[in-house]
Formats: structure tokens, C-alpha cells, sequence
């Protein structure tokens, strides 16, 4: 319950920024894969990529459909660099169409990113033996 109050006041800002600039989860990952292991993957969220080798934490993952809309959190965990995590967001999210709206760098870092109707906030909290990926998107408040 401390992490949802702690995540919320992120997603309020993300959704606010989106807001001034436009008007359960699946085991499988969707979309095209090549014959070459994939760098990355789909899950729920058709636009947002998770980087190969990212173990889901099914526990702390929700998603909620509303239509042909999703929204939730998908939570993965792994043995990698936050740096190489959040270089892996910048490129990625700009490839399926996201705008970056804002960022923080610390042991847990965020990027707020943004497109028609939808936020995306990607938190990466570093820990000491391995690194929390946490992939919330909700709907623009507009």
C-alpha cells in the first residue's frame, strides 16, 4: 500500500504533463519476434518494450481493461545496470511514438513519458543485487 501512495503523486504529474501538451496480464510476450533472439519484447502494453531476460514479478503486476484500452503496472526484476535500463527507455519508448515529458535520476529513477490519450511512467529502483523495473501506464486525464 506505501508503494501505490508512493507511485501515485508520480502518475498525477505524469498524466498532468500529457495533459498540457495532448487533448489479467499475459505470461506470453506479443509481437513480432525475430529468428534472432529478440533484445526485447512485448507484453501487455502493445507500445511499451521490455528489455529480454527481465523476470515478471506476477505478483506485483495488475493489469485493467476498459474497451480496447489498458492500464496497470507490470513489475520485472533482473541483474542489470539502471543505466542501461533507462538508455534502453529513451530509445525505445521514442521508437514506438512516446515523448519524454520529464525524468528523475536517483537509487530509484523515473521517465515520464507521453502520447495521444495515455502516460507512461517508467520507474527503475537499483537495489543491491539487482535492479526493479516498474512499467505504469494509465489514461491522459484531459
Amino acid at each position: 500500500m506505501r508503494k501505490i501512495k508512493t507511485i501515485l503523486p508520480l502518475l498525477l504529474l505524469a498524466s498532468l504533463l500529457a495533459g498540457c501538451q495532448m487533448a489479467g496480464f499475459n505470461q506470453q510476450p506479443t509481437g513480432a519476434q525475430s529468428a534472432k533472439a529478440p533484445v526485447s519484447k512485448y507484453y501487455d502494453f502493445d507500445d511499451v518494450q521490455v528489455p529480454s531476460g527481465m523476470n515478471m514479478i506476477q505478483d506485483r503486476s495488475m493489469i485493467f481493461r476498459v474497451g480496447d484500452f489498458k492500464a496497470g503496472v507490470l513489475t520485472f526484476q533482473d541483474r542489470v545496470d539502471s543505466v542501461s535500463l533507462i538508455n534502453f527507455y529513451m530509445s525505445a519508448m521514442a521508437r514506438d511514438n512516446w515523448v519524454l515529458k520529464g525524468s528523475f535520476k536517483s537509487t530509484t529513477s523515473a521517465l515520464f513519458f507521453a502520447k495521444k490519450g495515455k502516460t507512461c511512467v517508467v520507474q527503475i529502483t537499483e537495489g543491491s543485487l539487482d535492479t526493479t523495473l516498474e512499467i505504469w501506464v494509465a489514461p491522459t486525464m484531459q
